[in-house]
């Protein structure tokens, strides 16, 4: 069969500029005959088609604006800088009561100090419990009732709020620089503006003893562990039941509350909802106290959005000596004239201070906390359980008590503590970094002994620290 055949000729290249002069001289010919009426509707034609492109062009930049707009960083640009004291801190009080129509008017029902670390994006919460016992002021009483007893001395609530900031300033060793109180109608109107709020409920509470707002009786309040949805009026019994629970669990709950009106109130639907900014103003407005500006609150309310919730750090003062904040205790009530009431131990605060400048200078330390080991290198039994004992009550994660033994496996015996770290970063001149160095400089102050780095033996398996206890450990922190 025979094929007849073609030659395929390229395509000759094109020339842009060219192509683009020899249309451009059919567009000028072609123009010049037309008549002036033509010309203005194809240059309306042009500018219409232009501006179609510029305005697409400008609402796809708009698109992509709006869509990765955030009304929070307009919000809190407007926002001025907060006090700080020496170490970069700003230290707030925050107050919470009934208000003058619920039951306990005139009463503190929670207070908080707050202090944030702007370096290290951390904010510190201790809650100090309602029955805490105030001498030192000129109506001695439970510190709930601070605001009750001194009302008559004073011309403005400003004045009383100031009171707090004294008060609470010497037990946390802080200097405190602003208060904000708010009650519990703000509280619940609050709540319900944002929508509500969520919450991982720890423990089930069944507690038929809350206050009954209407005849002064009571009221069943029940709510299952797990995560549970709450508005206003349930988000309130939440943190104020007590009487099936303690007044520390109330204290976790009230933080656990905070923090979820911090991450519900820095969401888009609020912000950018003009009704629910209205009604949170108003529930504020009419219902706070607050010696903060304007523009000091919208700087607050900025770092809160930034806040790494790792960084949050919840603490609470109470009267269980074997527990992280155990250095309050309960007195004979004869002394008291029948109350109970809570005091520091040694009735100073000395141990308080102390557990102040641990939570609030080496905040990196609760991050994430090692574990540590204690030993003992004495001929006493008992001293390293006395010692963990000890260090429990400040938050320190102590997982294994023992004595200390050499590699043959017998007990050995040191003059001096020691103090072993085994996770560290050496740099190119041998220098040595520690993973958990703001734990060990704290730790340094309990045992008196200075920090190594050490290698890793049979005998420290599951520490990440050992604390070996030699005859120079004082137990002073005993009382």
């Amino acid at each position: 069969m025979a094929f007849k055949t073609r030659q395929i000729r390229k395509k000759p290249p094109i020339k842009p500029f060219k192509k683009l002069k020899k249309v451009g001289g059919f567009v000028i010919k072609s123009a010049a005959k037309t008549t002036p009426k033509q010309r203005s509707y194809i240059m309306g034609a042009i500018l219409v088609m232009l501006s179609i492109f510029i305005v697409g062009k400008v609402m796809v930049l708009a698109y992509n604006f709006i869509r990765g707009f955030d009304p929070k960083d307009i919000i809190f640009a407007f926002g001025s800088e907060l006090k700080q004291d020496e170490n970069g801190y700003t230290n707030i009080i925050l107050l919470g009561d009934g208000g003058h129509t619920r039951d306990g008017a005139d009463l503190i029902d929670t207070i908080m100090v707050a202090s944030i670390d702007y370096k290290k994006n951390a904010v510190t919460l201790m809650s100090i419990p309602r029955d805490y016992y105030l001498t030192n002021v000129t109506w001695p009483g439970k510190i709930n009732e601070l605001y009750r007893n001194h009302k008559f001395e004073h011309e403005t609530e400003d004045e009383l709020f100031e009171l707090f900031q004294d008060v609470t300033g010497e037990i946390a060793n802080l200097d405190i620089h602003y208060y904000a109180r708010i009650n519990f109608n703000a509280f619940v109107e609050i709540v319900d503006s944002l929508g509500g709020i969520t919450i991982e409920v720890k423990d089930s509470i069944y507690d038929p003893y809350y206050p009954n707002e209407t005849d002064n009786g009571y009221t069943l309040f029940t709510v299952d562990k797990g995560i549970q949805d709450m508005d206003g009026e349930r988000a309130l019994k939440f943190v104020r039941s007590r009487k099936t629970t303690s007044d520390f669990d109330r204290a976790f709950r009230q933080q656990q509350v905070i923090e979820a009106l911090r991450e519900k109130a820095l969401s888009k639907d609020i912000l950018t909802s003009p009704k629910a900014l209205k009604n949170i103003y108003n529930a504020v407005d009419s219902n706070t106290n607050t010696n903060l500006s304007i523009r000091e609150i919208i700087a607050l309310a900025g770092f809160g959005s930034h806040l790494d919730r790792n960084h949050l750090i919840s603490k609470v003062l109470h009267d269980d000596p074997g527990q992280d904040g155990g250095f309050l205790y309960t007195p004979e009530r004869d002394i008291y004239d029948g109350l109970f009431v809570l005091v520091p131990f040694g009735d100073d605060l000395e141990l308080i201070h102390k557990y102040s400048d641990y939570i609030f200078n080496h905040r990196e330390a609760f991050w994430n906390p090692p574990k540590i080991e204690v030993l003992n290198a004495t001929k006493y039994s008992g001293i390293a359980r006395n010692a963990a004992y000890q260090m429990n009550r400040f938050g320190f994660n102590i997982v294994n008590l023992d004595n200390y033994y050499d590699k043959a496996g017998e007990k050995k015996y040191l003059e001096k503590s020691i103090i072993l770290y085994y996770d560290w970063e050496e740099d190119k001149n041998n220098n040595v970094t520690p993973t958990y160095q703001s734990t060990l400089k704290a730790l340094e102050s309990f045992v008196k002994a200075s920090a190594m780095p050490e290698s890793k033996g049979n005998f420290v398996p599951d520490a990440d620290i050992s604390i070996i206890l030699g005859d120079d450990y004082d137990v002073y922190l005993v009382k």
